[in-house]
């Protein structure tokens, strides 16, 4: 007994040990105070006060480190900030969209203002990729694509650099990087990637023979290939969704809440119901447009990176820390009537939005206008 007793006694320590664990490496979570912010744990400890500015701390999910600043009696200074308060590359961050931007897989990207190069740092605050790249990308499953030797331009006519509002980059070359910088394919096609599924990477000796992929020759003289999101959606389209339109088959591949409107009112008067309901009150109609679109093919394809109608707060397994829809790691793809033929119009045709989930694409929303 006294054994099982001491036995009982380590199991249950080992048990508290890797709670604590868990719950030392859950991200922290922003909350504002008197329009600063901060962060707090979990268990609502507050880890950061909130003294941090909103103009540069869009970081709703504190992980290992983000891209923040305040104001001082000097003015404002920015910084990357450490979970154990270290600050580092100060008055470099890397802006998107006039925004801060956010870790992504352990990694943030800076830029060294004076040089107008960027580089990655790790979640130590480490130089993880030299900032030697005109531009980057963040990091999707230990890949990059970046642009190095570019020179800066306007895309304004007649508007000096200096004057310039919408600055963007001329010649250079584009590049496939790996975690740590080094060159995986030289001559990327970089307008490719929003339309890449990251983490189905493949390499070979020869080009895939898979339509759905999409291959690039690697330095090393075999190929990387990658998921075509929109060409794989449109092959499980038609080939899965469209061929089995029985209720068993339209709930199988339905999310777990649907939102349906007309196409012509605002997003937030669309109505969400369960696949039951949903199938209840317009399965007669759902049907008959999608028999439609199977016999007639007139329907496009294309990759959504709206993240409506989720939620960050609600569903934050679809954003970043930023509260970005991460498209990258779960696609959302509409299917919309007429649009290979360039005349689609909301009030008129229907569309059908789905999202790709651990289990398969889903159904999620669709409108169909009145008659």
């Amino acid at each position: 007994m006294e054994g099982k007793g001491i036995g009982a006694w380590l199991a249950g320590l080992a048990a508290l040990a890797l709670s604590v664990a868990a719950a030392a490496d859950e991200p922290w979570v922003a909350f504002t105070q008197n329009e600063l912010i901060g962060f707090k744990d979990a268990q609502g400890v507050v880890k950061i006060e909130p003294t941090l500015s909103p103009m540069f701390t869009m970081a709703r999910r504190f992980e290992h480190i983000i891209a923040t600043g305040e104001e001082t009696a000097d003015g404002y200074r920015n910084y990357y900030l450490l979970r154990d308060g270290r600050q580092v590359a100060p008055d470099s961050l890397y802006f998107f969209d006039n925004a801060p931007i956010c870790e992504s897989e352990n990694s943030i990207r800076f830029r060294d203002r004076q040089r107008d190069k960027v580089g990655f740092l790790d979640g130590n605050g480490q130089v993880l990729i030299a900032a030697e790249l005109s531009d980057a990308t963040a990091m999707r499953n230990g890949m990059v694509v970046a642009l190095k030797g570019a020179t800066r331009s306007c895309a304004d006519p007649g508007v000096s650099l200096e004057q310039c509002e919408h600055k963007g980059w001329s010649g250079g070359t584009e590049l496939l990087l790996d975690r740590h910088g080094r060159t995986l394919v030289q001559g990327f096609d970089a307008s490719r990637a929003e339309a890449l599924d990251w983490y189905s990477r493949q390499v070979g000796e020869q080009p895939s023979s898979d339509a759905r992929r999409v291959s690039f020759k690697a330095v090393d003289g075999r190929y990387i290939s990658f998921v075509d999101i929109e060409k794989d959606f449109a092959v499980w389209f038609r080939d899965e969704f469209l061929a089995h339109l029985d209720d068993a088959s339209l709930k199988a591949h339905s999310y777990s809440r649907i939102w349906s409107g007309q196409g012509g009112e605002p997003l937030d008067d669309w109505q969400a119901a369960t696949p039951d309901e949903v199938l209840q009150k317009h399965g007669a109609e759902l049907r008959k447009r999608l028999v439609a679109l199977r016999t007639s093919a007139g329907y496009g394809v294309r990759a959504d990176d709206m993240g409506w109608p989720f939620d960050p707060e609600r569903d934050p397994q679809y954003f970043d820390g930023c509260g970005e829809f991460a498209q990258w790691k779960t696609p959302k793809v509409s299917v919309m009537e007429h649009w290979q033929q360039g005349s689609f119009e909301p009030a008129r045709h229907a569309s059908f939005d789905f999202i790709r989930t651990a289990e398969g694409y889903r159904l999620v929303a669709f409108s169909i206008p009145k008659p």
